[in-house]
């Protein structure tokens, strides 16, 4: 599955374009194919619906590539970033049109070839920065609504429950927990990051590992922080967390942390602190809401967060956050 990397602070840029964008994202998802699959008949209906998956694939990543090189530019200013966003928004166009003429689907074309027009005509306009220009959210959601249609993200009856953390899983962390069905986990190196690292640290913490909700239809990350330093208890160590959040921001004045609530409980038979908070991003008008819980290991301390694109999605999500703190073990 070829992914965009979620940037936190700058995927909200773009708003429900963005939130679109993050949506799609699942149709990439393929499920894995049940025991005894192989050798079976396939139906005409599958593999129409193979073939549009395939396709929808294709069309949601050239517009993730899209996105991703605005992402990457939106730090300018002025006539250097329009520059930028007007040259992206005219190549995904000219690329657009060639892929919509080579798509076998009706309606999946057709979305296509609407997101072709509304990216252009973005990008001859007085602000190609302006995504939430009307045309072009309208055609982002048609192309959402295809994809949506053409995969739906479920668990077969029997998936199997992955642990992570534990020996063998994609990430080796100080903890263990059980993950929610289709969540997708990946070891995170924030060296590779280069300048943008410092989006994958939160004071004395660092993203060690995090797992994706896009496979299973939903958008947001659990993330594992992992400190080398154990001063302090764990309801102090997610206080100084939270504070640390998107510095950046808050330097400028345009991040206000609503409605901190912190909670002392034990988690995995250790005492563990644990914390809900909102967080409003006045540049984006963007609100999201996180939740949080920090825990002490002979590793170091760790903290484990859920990360939805906005607060809207915290719910949908949470379930998740709350199978992770239930089922964690220390290793």
């Amino acid at each position: 599955m070829i992914t965009m990397k979620y940037v936190p602070g700058r995927t909200a840029a773009a708003g429900a374009v963005t939130a679109a964008l993050l949506s799609l994202t699942a149709c990439n998802a393929a499920e894995p194919a049940s025991p005894g699959a192989a050798g079976r008949a396939t139906s005409p209906e599958a593999s129409a619906t193979a073939g549009l998956a395939e396709e929808c694939k294709a069309a949601v990543t050239a517009f993730k590539d899209l996105f991703k090189g605005m992402i990457m530019n939106s730090a300018a200013e002025g006539a250097e970033k329009q520059a930028a966003f007007r040259k992206a928004l005219t190549d995904y166009a000219a690329g657009a049109r060639a892929q919509a003429a080579k798509i076998s689907d009706p309606a999946l074309r057709a979305a296509v070839e609407n997101q072709a027009a509304a990216a252009e005509k973005l990008s001859g306009s007085a602000d190609p920065t302006a995504l939430e220009d009307p045309d072009f959210e309208k055609a982002t959601a048609g192309l959402e609504k295809v994809c949506a249609d053409a995969v739906t993200p479920t668990a077969s009856p029997g998936t199997p429950t992955v642990r992570l953390g534990a020996a063998g899983s994609a990430c080796d962390l100080p903890v263990a927990f059980d993950l929610v069905a289709l969540w997708k986990p990946e070891a995170v190196d924030i060296d590779e990051f280069g300048e943008l690292a410092s989006m994958y640290r939160n004071g004395s913490f660092e993203v060690v590992c995090e797992v994706d909700a896009k496979p299973a239809g939903d958008i947001g990350f659990l993330r594992v922080y992992v400190s080398k330093s154990s001063a302090g208890d764990p309801r102090s160590s997610l206080e100084s967390f939270v504070a640390a959040d998107f510095p950046e921001a808050r330097k400028a004045g345009n991040l206000e942390v609503r409605q901190p609530k912190y909670t002392e409980l034990t988690i995995g038979g250790q005492p563990a602190a644990e914390a809900t908070w909102e967080s409003y991003n006045k540049s984006m008008d963007h609100l999201s809401k996180y939740s949080a819980f920090a825990l002490k290991t002979p590793r170091g301390a760790v903290v484990v967060r859920l990360s939805p694109f906005g607060a809207d999605e915290h719910p949908e999500v949470l379930p998740a956050f709350e199978l992770a703190k239930k089922s964690l073990t220390v290793n």
